[in-house]
């Protein structure tokens, strides 16, 4: 097996890991990695197909305890905002996207952990929702990474992080599929191109993931988890926008 395809296979696993464990993390653990082993936009084509799987499992097991309220506001915001991503991303040269994912990831994680010390709230309301669902929609079609504006909203309005957890899920398979959609019918040439046996590897390291995530989950503090997707994502997409930059020109 070809090294490019073996380190694609583990970063998709790594990704389905984090996405059990802590909820969230599949596009911001393997997106930043799956772009730089493929190209950017079918990069994160492939992050949002494996969202898609890694979020509805997870569903499966808390759809008891999704708020559907919040749900349907969120949902029509990142359904919007998938389309000016999608452009965006369809229409930047590849160094340019590399560049835009890396810091999109970057400082959507740093603005997360500054957001949850400063101890400010904002509203619930419609235009909150929307707003937030609009942001994230964008980030998912042109970073593969939706999951940052919809944590950060979740603390600047104190929503309980059960229900968080359990809300996302649905809401970020409706945002990535609507990312492939959106992508498809922007540029719907630049698939990943990778082989069949490639694929089949993909879906059973994805599977892996989750099933080790449910084991895991059992096993690890759900904090010490996420400062380790939180430094596996800072260091991905520090390695992007570097790439980027490195290639600009």
């Amino acid at each position: 097996m070809e090294p490019v395809v073996i380190l694609i296979l583990f970063a998709v696993f790594l990704g389905a890991l984090s996405q059990r464990v802590t909820g969230m993390g599949f596009g911001l653990v393997s997106g930043p990695f799956l772009v730089l082993l493929l190209d950017p936009f079918s990069g994160v084509i492939l992050v949002n197909i494996c969202g898609i799987v890694a979020s509805g499992s997870v569903f499966l097991r808390t759809w008891r305890e999704v708020e559907w309220g919040s749900f349907w506001k969120l949902a029509v915001g990142t359904v919007i905002g998938t389309i000016p991503g999608a452009i965006l991303a369809s229409k930047l040269p590849a160094p340019p996207l590399q560049i835009l994912i890396g810091l999109l990831i970057v400082i959507s994680l740093i603005s997360s952990l500054v957001i949850g010390r400063i101890g400010k709230r904002i509203p619930a309301n419609m235009a909150t929702k929307l707003t937030t669902g609009f942001v994230s929609g964008t980030m998912s079609a042109a970073a593969g990474a939706g999951g940052p504006p919809v944590s950060a909203y979740a603390v600047l309005t104190r929503w309980e992080q059960r229900e968080f957890a359990a809300t996302l899920q649905p809401f970020l398979v409706v945002g990535t599929t609507s990312a492939v959609v959106a992508k498809a019918i922007v540029n719907g040439s630049v698939w990943p191109q990778l082989e069949l046996h490639t694929w089949i590897g993909i879906a059973a390291v994805l599977l892996a993931g989750l099933a080790g995530g449910d084991w895991l989950s059992k096993r690890i503090d759900t904090s010490t988890a996420r400062i380790a997707m939180i430094i596996l994502a800072l260091g991905g997409g520090t390695a992007t926008l570097v790439k980027g930059l490195t290639h600009l020109g």
